[in-house]
């Protein structure tokens, strides 16, 4: 009868174990996507034209920059901004794989050495960030499928 006991209590103590060792599932994060910015810097930029241009798209609004002319009498800086439509934002939210940006080699920008290079930041409404700098001739995949999605926004120049 000691023995049927001693065995129960064996048992009873390692399935306890084992269901105690189980992991629970990882917490789903609820943060959205509150903020997407696109941007690229020719370097030393030494020529006629902008040297910096950035696109902020936020759920209602997006913003174009074109900053940062050698000639800013030519070249003033150029700002175009315009309402964006729920479909366009679901669509770019839709496009955002951020585990994949996330596990993206970090790359450096050498604009100091007048090199070009580009980025892409995505902020979250829990204040997290993702900020991934890319070459712009060749960027790797999940940031080429946001960039399909951008919305449009062109910047007028005027005569």
């Amino acid at each position: 009868m000691r023995l049927k006991h001693g065995a129960l209590c064996i048992a009873a103590l390692a399935t306890g174990s084992v269901l105690a060792q189980q992991t629970s599932p990882p917490a789903v994060t609820s943060a959205r996507v509150i903020l997407v910015k696109i941007w690229h810097t020719g370097g030393l930029c030494g020529g006629s034209g902008y040297c910096d241009s950035s696109t902020t798209i936020k759920p209602q609004l997006i913003i174009s920059d074109l900053t940062d002319s050698p000639n800013p009498k030519k070249f003033p800086n150029r700002r175009a901004k315009r309402a964006i439509t729920k479909r366009e934002w679901d669509n770019l939210q839709r496009t955002i794989d951020s585990q994949s940006l996330k596990r993206l080699p970090e790359e450096r920008c050498y604009a100091a050495t007048d090199l070009p290079c580009s980025g892409v930041k995505i902020q979250f409404s829990d204040s997290s960030e993702i900020n991934v700098i890319y070459d712009g001739l060749h960027p790797p995949a999940p940031i080429s499928e946001l960039l399909k999605h951008i919305p449009n926004n062109p910047i007028y120049f005027a005569p």
